[in-house]
């Protein structure tokens, strides 16, 4: 189909070709390496298909010497595909012993041989000559030659692969041709653990019900306030270090909630703790990708105590009899408070995450030290960035 949209699409970039030469030969040039890299992916899909058959059903019975006789493309595609299915070929052949086929050198295969006798004079390459490859087996030690043929029918490619003794006999003691639509995608498969297509589906789906529908996240979160209309008070960054637990809904995880409990610490400064709950929705698709990004709306609300001179910014205008009697008594400031958050995460295969979030506090409402960030429904004071490591 690619290859009739190619010719489809030379028409009238030829007519163009007088007034836009430059032009038209651009374009020409970007659809033809289009379509040489999907025949390039197809090829080698069927060179992995082949050796993974070979794994499971091995075409000797021991492992035995082969010579790579021979591997032809068609002509349109040029030598560099053969070079490149040469070394797939292979790269496959070695990382999968099972198939039980040792590629042994063959300089002779390659070598241009020349036959001169009564009848005329005969010129061809090592793997076309009978003698020749019978030759390469006595320097190599191999008894047999595997060919690979690959044609193009239609829309489809096809590969004719034939292991033969290697004599003059060429008889084949193993065949099988194989054959991929240009509609279907190639699975890119690693070379060292090569997979059937039934395999990988099994696989996926193992790995989706194998996901537990709990986590365990830790996160580390910078939390800082608007500066108020006192400008001798001075808002000192909060920072957090988190751990809890993660809840889904279900196992696509496009709903989850959280428990987490948080810790904070500056010498000279503050100490503090924090219990916060939330409830996280995804937006970006009805379950989590195992390839992109997923991002989350969450909202949540909590209760912290911070104890210490940062906890001045939260001093009322008027003091309450807690403060009071804390300056009497000389005790450090501190404080109790609760928050409602509302923020997104950007989270990668469920494993790392990156947030941003604004919090408002209901009982700051009386004090010059914090001013707000942006004001809806309610008065956002508080803006935090963390960092998520789920296990």
């Amino acid at each position: 189909m690619r290859a009739l949209a190619f010719l489809c699409v030379l028409a009238p970039l030829a007519a163009l070709a007088d007034e836009q030469p430059d032009l038209a030969e651009r374009q020409a040039e970007l659809l033809r390496a289009e379509i040489a890299n999907q025949i390039q992916l197809q090829a080698a899909e069927l060179l992995d298909e082949l050796v993974l058959g070979w794994t499971k059903e091995p075409p000797f019975e021991t492992a035995s010497p082969t010579v790579l006789a021979g591997l032809s493309v068609p002509v349109s595609l040029g030598t560099g595909l053969e070079a490149y299915l040469e070394n797939h070929f292979a790269g496959l052949v070695v990382k999968n012993p099972g198939a039980r086929v040792q590629l042994v050198h063959c300089p002779a295969c390659s070598a241009w041989v020349v036959h001169s006798g009564a009848k005329g004079t005969v010129v061809s390459r090592g793997f076309d000559d009978p003698e020749a490859l019978a030759q390469a087996g006595v320097t190599s030690g191999a008894k047999h030659a595997v060919f690979l043929d690959f044609e193009t029918e239609g829309a489809s490619l096809v590969l004719r692969a034939r292991i033969t003794t290697l004599d003059a006999s060429l008889k084949i003691v193993a065949a099988k041709t194989l054959t991929t639509s240009t509609a279907v995608p190639a699975l890119l498969r690693d070379n060292e653990r090569l997979k059937s297509v039934a395999e990988t589906r099994k696989e996926y789906l193992e790995v989706l019900g194998g996901r537990g529908l709990l986590v365990f996240p830790v996160r580390v979160a910078v939390r800082t306030f608007a500066p108020g209309f006192n400008s001798t008070a001075i808002s000192t960054p909060f920072l957090w270090v988190m751990g809890g637990a993660e809840a889904a809904f279900s196992q696509g995880r496009a709903w989850t909630a959280s428990l987490n409990l948080g810790f904070t610490w500056l010498p000279s400064a503050h100490v503090g703790v924090m219990a916060q709950g939330r409830v996280s929705r995804l937006l970006t698709g009805s379950s989590t990708s195992l390839t992109w990004p997923d991002l989350y709306l969450f909202v949540g609300g909590g209760v912290f105590f911070v104890q210490g001179r940062s906890a001045l910014i939260f001093r009322e205008s008027t003091p309450t009899i807690d403060e009071i009697l804390n300056i009497n008594q000389n005790n450090e400031p501190r404080t109790t408070l609760g928050m409602f958050t509302t923020g997104l995460e950007l989270r990668v295969k469920n494993r790392i995450g990156i947030g941003a979030y604004l919090e408002t506090y209901p009982s700051v409402t009386n004090t010059d030290n914090i001013g707000t960030y942006l004001q809806l429904i309610f008065n956002f004071q508080s803006f935090g960035v963390e960092v998520s490591f789920c296990f």
